[in-house]
């Protein structure tokens, strides 16, 4: 029997089998997508965990090198690991997950950069909040500063493990264990920029900073520019012509971070998401797996700009104690902050779960939500006294400095 059928209804019939067979295709693709990606399995805690403490090293003289630098000091004990608070542990407010963000220095291992994000994915909004790089805390060793930036590379230079270190002592101010972990270096996120095609941003004054000893050159001038990845590294690290320091380099970190969501947001996808997924599972330590990192990117994608949020751990006071430069947390605007951006929990975090060290403005008096100075209150490093011992480390209470002869 001859086929009756005209050509134009046999080439739309054709047309849409084929149109059939790729829509077939594209939902098959977006359902294996989906089911690979997955978001980080969250261990419940059935009881918080025992508080343990540990006696502080005995300080070894000769171990710290003197330096004009406080920041740069760079621990040489092996450090001790203090929870002396029980840290949060019951029932988990679902669809909420807390994400470790350091950011490293391959070379010297410094973390200048650590900030925790709490991504709720019911509410689609995302909480970022950083902590200061010389934020002082409650941890026993004497011949280095007790603060949050020399963690990562005390326990390097001590053999134990640098993320169970930094964890650890987070947990501390934080009163619970953020889910996840991400330790990225320079070299990512150099690349993972570059892979997105750069990041369009107003620089707001001219960048001019030399430091041979960390082969690091800035020079970005003042204006709105396409930052590749190199220059948007450099922009995150500049901080010596801000009068706040530190804290100014966090709010520009910030205001870079915010750029980058608003334009990613604004495209409605992330350009290069798999290479993209690749430079972060292979290059950076983290406990995520490639399935978690797509999850949690389309997690971003579904937040509007007005749900993401950047916080900076609020201080009392900034402070030397010895010589070297602190900065004290304010402590119920801190819990406040915990419990209000960042904590995944039903129950709200009390200073019963914490574990910070305070100082006054003339860091001669310090205490402690423990009730007690980890190391002991003579534990404190002090800078002037190892220079003038001619590079003996040093540590004794806060103020009390030693005489030397000549």
């Amino acid at each position: 029997m001859k086929n009756t059928e005209n050509k134009p209804a046999r080439r739309a019939r054709k047309a849409g089998l084929i149109i059939g067979i790729v829509a077939l295709v594209l939902i098959a693709a977006v359902i294996g997508y989906a089911i690979w990606e997955r978001p980080p399995e969250i261990v419940q805690p059935s009881e918080p965990p025992a508080p343990t403490a540990t006696q502080a090293p005995d300080a070894q003289p000769g171990g710290v090198q003197p330096t004009e630098h406080p920041g740069d000091v760079q621990p040489s004990e092996p450090p001790a690991e203090e929870n002396d608070a029980d840290a949060l542990a019951t029932d988990r407010d679902s669809g909420k997950y807390t994400l470790l963000l350091v950011g490293r220095d391959y070379a010297s291992n410094s973390t200048d950069t650590i900030m925790v994000a709490c991504i709720d994915t019911k509410a689609h909004s995302v909480d970022c909040v950083s902590i200061p790089r010389d934020t002082l805390i409650n941890i026993s060793w004497g011949s280095t500063p007790k603060k949050i930036n020399a963690v990562y590379p005390g326990f390097v230079n001590s053999g134990k493990d640098p993320i169970e270190g930094i964890k650890t002592h987070v947990r501390n101010l934080l009163g619970f264990d953020v889910d996840c972990y991400s330790i990225v270096n320079i070299e990512a996120m150099e690349d993972a920029v570059d892979t997105i095609g750069g990041v369009w941003f107003d620089v707001p004054q001219d960048m001019k900073y030399d430091d041979p000893t960390q082969d690091l050159h800035i020079d970005i001038k003042a204006g709105y520019q396409l930052l590749d990845g190199e220059n948007a590294v450099k922009l995150c690290r500049f901080r010596e012509g801000y009068a706040g320091g530190d804290i100014d380099r966090i709010a520009m970190q910030q205001a870079f971070l915010k750029e980058l969501a608003k334009q990613m947001l604004t495209l409605g996808n992330i350009p290069n998401l798999g290479t993209l997924v690749n430079i972060l599972s292979e290059n950076v330590d983290t406990d995520l797996t490639a399935a978690n990192i797509a999850w949690f990117a389309r997690q971003f994608l579904s937040c509007s700009m007005e749900n993401i949020h950047f916080h900076t751990m609020p201080y009392a006071t900034a402070c030397y104690i010895n010589g070297i430069s602190y900065v004290s947390v304010d402590q119920d605007a801190w819990l406040e902050l915990v419990n209000a951006s960042l904590n995944p929990y039903v129950e709200p975090v009390t200073a019963a779960n914490v574990n910070l060290l305070m100082s006054n403005y003339s860091g001669s008096n310090v205490w402690s939500t423990v009730g007690a100075v980890a190391g002991g209150p003579d534990s404190f490093y002090c800078l002037d006294c190892t220079v003038r011992s001619g590079g003996k480390a040093i540590h004794h209470l806060p103020g009390a400095h030693l005489h030397f002869d000549g």
